[in-house]
């Protein structure tokens, strides 16, 4: 039922008679129209052939709900405009995202003296009263949030107008408003002089093609990477289009002296000056031999219609032939009815399940079997029907995002995984494959299920924030395109406020390779093995609530002032490690087997046997609670850590990692994270993996929060230690 024709009911008919006669062994021969079975086939046919067409509505009718809306959202379905743009990465990019910024006219970006450093210069939107501290800290700190990965600003100027008169002849039509045409061409010019291009007023609207060819100029103009005077004789042409205007003679320009000698000069930028009199107007607008008289106060009348023309279509306008996509489908209705209303009425006597009366002549009872083998047939058939029925009436929900679907159907959850991996396929993307990653090291195979199926959820819905910040670096509590990718693929923080030793520290804990434990109390003679050696172990429940702090630190007495070993702490994550034996009295005793070969400890003694497998599911739960919530990434670029601009080494990070835990000592996890960087990074970048045992990242954090925390930090020791650390690996 994947192409019209296969749906079409001539070409099902055919293949139905061909099925026929082969079951018959090609014995069947009277397939005409008043055989009864060719009846019964036909009307078959007919009924696939109307689920054909249902299935072949628009995704858009299909996907809208009952009550006539599709939800978008509720899809992970995401506007165009929400889905296409991209933070910057390019020279080009950081140029025009700060020019747009409030309170600026004009900025531009250039590569600094090391690759990764950038030099900006910005030119005020008003010079007057200007707060030069607020605007270099309103550039610096957009350009940390936008920035791309291992890159920094190094220098920001303000540059200073230089006051600028414009001379030149324009020759225009008899039908021009002298005023309006002088002010557009004063209008023009000037942006012209602050690096920003002509608009011309019949710009066209953005179309899919013109944002895939040229996305950079889809919101934003493109921006000129120069602060010198621009070349005004490669926009004449455009300047030419301007209405009203027939011919353009040379242009000339005139520096006013500077209000202030003794103000810095460099940068500066050119600002053209409109006339604040009659001879001070040097623009001379002709029609033929005959010189027109402009009025001073009208042109700058006209300045401020122009300007106000051009700031509300400063963005192109969106077409919405090609980006209103969001709209509702026409619900469609696949109830239907029973096979029955299809059959003619004698069938549906001789078929019925119900006996009927009629009062067609010469109507007879019909015989008992045969009546019985047709209410089978049609039975049959019209269970096959309505179950083909009810799957396209249940697209809508199967599709939604928000539809609670857990892992108790097999074949719903297999067909839950396919839609999402298609869902995800749209939007160019495939996950990678998890199944011997070591990424379900705390899951139960229930735990699993459902962690595969809101994993994708909460990518497919991720992909509008990842996309747009792809190659982007952290920024404060920000992870950045890259880190926050990765924290969703490979199940970690990224980034985060909470330091990754800070669950144990609450707790009073450490990890030491060198400790000595208390050995366990009680020995493996000594267990009382039940009728069913299989009751000591526990069937895994997720669901259940963790112990507070108080009782979860009794549990672990076999540390001496909470000084554990890295072995057992990870072994205390293994499901298998918690058990329960009876002991005397009708009591039992949770155990926690550590790998000794004489004894295991005795962690608590419960009153019934309930009462320990609920005790071990919380134990368990919190001990894995305790091992995720320690894994955490950072990432340390190179380039943020330099004392000078020599002092660092370009297009390099080092990503830090939890090392200690149950997960991260896997090697089949560190090989699956090591791959997701090497992917997800950018190919310039080069990124060192240290994973880091519990001292080491006690240290790491304690000297991160050091920087962070100082208003002028010393990165030396920082910088001294991860290096020290990338030796030894």
């Amino acid at each position: 039922m994947s192409t019209p024709a296969q749906t079409d009911f001539e070409n099902l008919r055919a293949r139905a008679v061909h099925y026929a006669q082969q079951a018959s062994g090609n014995i069947w021969t009277d397939f005409n129209l008043h055989d009864p079975g060719v009846t019964l086939l036909e009307q078959t046919c007919f009924a696939l052939s109307e689920l054909g067409y249902q299935a072949r509505h628009p995704i858009r009718d299909i996907l809208t709900a009952d009550d006539g809306t599709l939800h978008y959202p509720d899809l992970a379905l995401y506007d165009p405009r929400l889905v296409l743009p991209g933070d910057p990465v390019t020279d080009l990019d950081l140029t025009s995202f700060l020019s747009d910024l409030p309170g600026v006219s004009r900025a531009w970006v250039r590569p600094g003296f090391r690759t990764g450093l950038y030099n900006a210069v910005v030119i005020p939107a008003d010079q007057k009263d200007l707060d030069e501290t607020a605007l270099r800290d309103q550039v610096a700190g957009i350009f940390a949030e936008k920035r791309p990965l291992a890159t920094d600003l190094d220098k920001i100027a303000i540059a200073r107008h230089r006051d600028t008169v414009l001379s030149c002849t324009l020759h225009v039509t008899a039908t021009a408003n002298p005023e309006r045409v002088a002010a557009r061409f004063y209008y023009h010019v000037a942006a012209i002089l602050r690096g920003r291009p002509y608009q011309a007023a019949s710009s066209q609207a953005a179309t899919r093609e013109d944002v895939y060819n040229t996305p950079e100029l889809f919101y934003r103009p493109p921006a000129e990477t120069t602060d010198t005077l621009p070349e005004i004789d490669a926009h004449l042409s455009r300047l030419r289009a301007i209405l009203g205007i027939v011919d353009i003679g040379e242009l000339a320009f005139r520096e006013l002296p500077a209000e202030d000698a003794g103000a810095p000069l460099d940068p500066t930028f050119p600002a053209l000056v409109l006339p604040h009199a009659a001879d001070e107007i040097e623009v001379e607008l002709w029609i033929g031999d005959n010189r027109l008289t402009l009025d001073h106060n009208r042109i700058h009348e006209e300045y401020i219609r122009v300007a106000a023309e051009n700031i509300s279509r400063a963005h192109h306008h969106l077409a919405d032939a090609d980006w209103s996509v969001l709209t509702d489908g026409r619900r469609r209705n696949f109830s239907r009815s029973h096979v029955d209303e299809m059959l003619p009425a004698i069938y549906r006597i001789y078929g019925s399940t119900t006996r009927q009366n009629t009062s067609i002549r010469g109507a007879q009872r019909p015989d008992g079997r045969l009546d019985s083998q047709m209410s089978q047939y049609r039975t049959a058939i019209d269970g096959q029907l309505q179950a083909m029925s009810d799957a396209l009436a249940a697209v809508p929900k199967l599709f939604d995002a928000d539809t609670d679907q857990g892992s108790k159907d097999p074949a719903l959850h297999a067909q839950r995984l396919e839609i999402l991996d298609l869902l995800l396929a749209v939007h160019g993307e495939t996950l990678p494959a998890i199944r011997h990653t070591g990424l379900h090291c705390y899951r139960s195979i229930a735990s699993r299920q459902d962690f595969e199926l809101f994993w994708r959820l909460h990518y497919l819905r991720a992909l509008p924030a990842l996309n747009a910040a792809r190659g982007t670096g952290p920024m404060a509590a920000q992870p950045g395109g890259f880190m926050a990718r990765l924290g969703l693929l490979a199940d970690i923080s990224v980034q985060t406020e909470r330091p990754a030793t800070k669950m144990m520290s609450d707790l009073g804990w450490c990890l030491d390779a060198t400790a000595t434990e208390v050995p366990p109390d009680f020995p493996r003679r000594d267990l009382l093995m039940p009728v069913n050696p299989f009751e000591m172990l526990v069937p895994r429940d997720d669901d259940v609530e963790h112990l507070d702090e108080a009782a979860f630190r009794a549990t672990a007495w076999w540390g001496p002032d909470g000084v554990l070993t890295p072995e057992t702490f990870q072994r205390a994550a293994n499901a298998d490690a918690f058990a329960i034996t009876p002991v005397s009295g009708g009591r039992w005793q949770v155990i926690f087997d550590s790998g000794h070969a004489d004894a295991v400890y005795a962690v608590k003694t419960t009153e019934d046997k309930s009462e320990a497998i609920a005790f071990v599911n919380e134990l368990r739960a919190t001990w894995n609670a305790l091992h995720e919530q320690s894994e955490c990434a950072y990432l340390v670029e190179d380039i943020l850590l330099r004392s000078s601009d020599d002092d660092f080494a370009s297009n390099r990070c080092t990503l830090v990692l939890t090392g200690w835990t149950a997960r991260t000592t896997l090697d089949s996890y560190r090989t699956y994270v090591s791959e997701l960087v090497q992917q997800l990074a950018p190919s310039h970048v080069v990124i060192d993996l240290l994973w880091l045992d519990f001292p080491q990242m006690v240290t790491f954090e304690n000297l991160r929060v050091a920087v962070a925390q100082s208003d002028s930090p010393d990165c030396s020791n920082l910088k001294a230690f991860l290096r020290d650390l990338r030796q030894v690996t």
